[in-house]
This record gives structure tokens, C-alpha cells and sequence, in this order.
């Protein structure tokens, strides 16, 4: 298992959640997401090890903006 912290900038409502949900689930091997709508702050679970940068590109494609945290 692998996890990936990251902290969207720009979340302001709870169907920001769900598209940012959406959109990372998509990426091979997640097996889940949370984000926590009030600090923006998530974690990505997934089988294979997945890079900050495609993470941050898939909440790009939803028009989110991150930070991958270490």
C-alpha cells in the first residue's frame, strides 16, 4: 500500500469534494480518497506508487489546484 498526502488550495464546496474524488479515483491502483472539505487536506491510498505530479494533474483536469505534502 502506498499514500499520498496532498492539500487542495482552492476547495470551497462539498461537490468540489466529489469531482476531486472523482477524478483521482480514476487514477490506476487508488483504492481510496479522502478529502477533508474545510483544510483541503487529503490522502490518496493506492496498490502501485503513484507521483505527486500525477496527482496533481488529474485535480488540474477538474480545475483544482494542490500541493503534494511530504
Amino acid at each position: 500500500m502506498y499514500t499520498t498526502l496532498f492539500t487542495i488550495t482552492n476547495i470551497t464546496c462539498d461537490a468540489c469534494v466529489k469531482l476531486s474524488k472523482m477524478a483521482l479515483k480514476n487514477l490506476p491502483g487508488v483504492t481510496s480518497v479522502d478529502i477533508d472539505q474545510k483544510t483541503g487536506e487529503g490522502t490518496l491510498i493506492s496498490d502501485v506508487e503513484i507521483s505527486g505530479d500525477d496527482v496533481l494533474h488529474a485535480l488540474k483536469e477538474v480545475k483544482k489546484e494542490a500541493i503534494i505534502r511530504l
